[in-house]
């Protein structure tokens, strides 16, 4: 081994050590380093050092260098400063903070103190301790550029040269992979922190969770309302009975000829004394407990217990039933457009129609398939929720306007994924039934058709599987099914009967597939 790649991959080693403990941004006697800033919540920062620490292990403990053992520490280490760098500029947690001033100027970090936050530059303040670690990955990344020749190992005999030619690996297909993984965590990580991921959230929430899904514990105030509300019972029942009776008695009575309206409070406070006097105890008990039944609902929420009553249970079921016919009409209105024109979308079909190998040919070809493809790609660029939304407004509310949505939205699914079947088929029947004089009408009939039959049903049937789902949601925004009672429950804090629909509805969705699974192993 040439003692100046020793000497570089243990000097951008120790540069990444060292790094980690002097100042990484600063300014008069506020320093930051590496390690300070690891202890105040950026805790990978310390996968630098380790990084550097494995550098300089592999160099040692390995007789047979690899790039890999360079450039995949050197991007471990790069990856932390991303999700820093991310965490600056995406999080608002944390002792830094990066800012973008309102009148354009160049941004700043933040730093949160006792005293008040303090306004740092990140490259005018920018301490030696960041340049070294950087200045350390950026050596481990272009080692095994200068030292290609490390990498070649003689041989004692041709066998081992055999073998070794066999499985060594260029170096710059060594970069192109270590380069696709730095891309693609640098993305996962980015993202990671900008939509504010975090499983810790969860832990910390689980209260919140059990509140929401079991109900809450009852305060001393809710008990006191829960004991008001008990006994204000008969009496809330005695009010809706005089004003039942009150709107009975004078709903004949031209509006010229009945009491004014004090006379009219003063007849129905009446009424409803009278109405509470003439209830028995056990009445009074009843809706005593009834009061106190409502009162402890509303306020515990939660979903569970689910409603289990059985004339609720049959209006969910109609809801339903409702909801399946939107899947079913949208999922058919669906395959019957996306059936004929995946032909016109596949590259190999439409060699059949237009078999001519001429300049028009092949341009009415390529125009066809690039047509119907971005126009299936239109068809489902958007969800069925924002299409069930501009349906509602141009037609109304109603299934009608779901149906739409749901057709739309999955005939883009099924001609794409239709052609793309199409596409895979073996061509060589293909090519037998050409042969013989068959046209493209009989090919498509009795050789296409019969290879991609069991990919249609099966891809249908998952289809209208996810299309019983999405026209359950559909009905939030008006477009009918058992979605716009699950949205009316909401809005009212009915939990429990918004737990019944959903249990509903997933056996429904199971039952379904049961049934779909035995349709398609007739085709299969």
């Amino acid at each position: 081994m040439k003692p100046g790649y020793r000497y570089s991959v243990t000097g951008a080693g120790l540069s990444m050590i060292l790094g980690f403990f002097l100042p990484w941004i600063g300014r008069d006697t506020l320093s930051l380093s590496g390690f300070s800033l690891a202890v105040s919540g950026y805790f990978y920062l310390a996968a630098i050092p380790l990084c550097g620490m494995a550098a300089i292990f592999l160099l040692h403990q390995r007789r047979i260098q690899r790039p890999a053992y360079l450039l995949y520490p050197g991007t471990a280490g790069l990856l932390a400063l991303v999700l820093f760098i991310a965490s600056l500029c995406f999080s608002d947690i944390g002792a830094l903070q990066g800012q973008w001033p309102p009148d354009g100027s160049m941004e700043v970090l933040r730093l949160n103190q006792e005293s008040g936050p303090l306004g740092l530059d990140p490259v005018r303040d920018m301490g030696a301790g960041l340049i070294l670690t950087l200045a350390g990955i950026g050596i481990l990344g272009l080692v095994p550029v200068m030292f290609k020749s490390v990498y070649r190992q003689p041989f004692e005999n041709a066998r081992d040269s055999y073998q070794s030619i066999i499985r060594e690996k260029p170096v710059g297909l060594e970069y192109k992979r270590a380069g696709l993984v730095f891309l693609s965590f640098s993305v996962l990580l980015a993202t990671w922190v900008w939509c504010g991921v975090s499983p810790f959230k969860l832990w910390e929430n689980r209260g919140n969770a059990k509140a929401y899904l079991f109900g809450r514990d009852m305060s001393e105030s809710d008990l006191a309302d829960i004991r008001e509300q008990r006994q204000r019972g008969p009496m809330i029942e005695a009010a809706g009975r005089a004003e039942e009776y009150m709107s009975h008695k004078y709903r004949e009575v031209p509006f010229s000829k009945q009491p004014t309206a004090k006379e009219k409070a003063a007849e129905r406070e009446r009424m409803t004394a009278e109405f509470l006097e003439k209830m028995s105890e056990a009445e009074k008990k009843e809706f005593e407990n009834r009061a106190e039944k409502n009162i402890l609902k509303q306020k515990r929420g939660g979903y569970f217990p689910p409603e289990t009553s059985l004339l609720k249970i049959k209006g969910y079921m109609t809801a339903l039933m409702e909801t399946i016919a939107i899947a079913i009409w949208g999922t058919l209105l669906a395959l019957i457009c996306a059936v004929p024109i995946s032909f016109f979308a596949a590259k190999n079909t439409l060699r059949l129609i237009f078999s001519s190998d001429d300049m028009t040919s092949r341009s009415m070809r390529a125009g066809i398939s690039f047509g119907v493809r971005r126009f299936l790609d239109s068809c489902r660029g958007f969800n069925e929720f924002v299409m069930a939304l501009i349906f509602v407004a141009v037609i109304g509310l109603g299934p009608y306007a779901g149906i739409l949505a749901l057709w739309i939205h999955t005939f883009g699914i099924l001609g794409k994924v239709f052609s793309e079947q199409i596409e895979a088929i073996e061509s060589g029947q293909v090519e037998a039934l050409t042969s013989t004089g068959g046209s493209a009408a009989q090919t498509i009939a009795f050789s296409v058709m019969p290879q991609v039959l069991p990919g249609f049903v099966s891809y249908t049937l998952l289809r209208f599987e996810s299309n019983v789902r999405s026209a359950a949601i559909l009905g939030f925004v008006g477009a009918g099914g058992i979605g716009f009672l699950i949205f009316d429950k909401l809005n009212g804090y009915l939990f429990r009967e918004v737990c019944t629909m959903m249990i509903i509805i997933i056996i429904t969705v199971g039952i379904i597939d049961h049934f779909c699974a035995r349709i398609r192993m007739k085709f299969i």
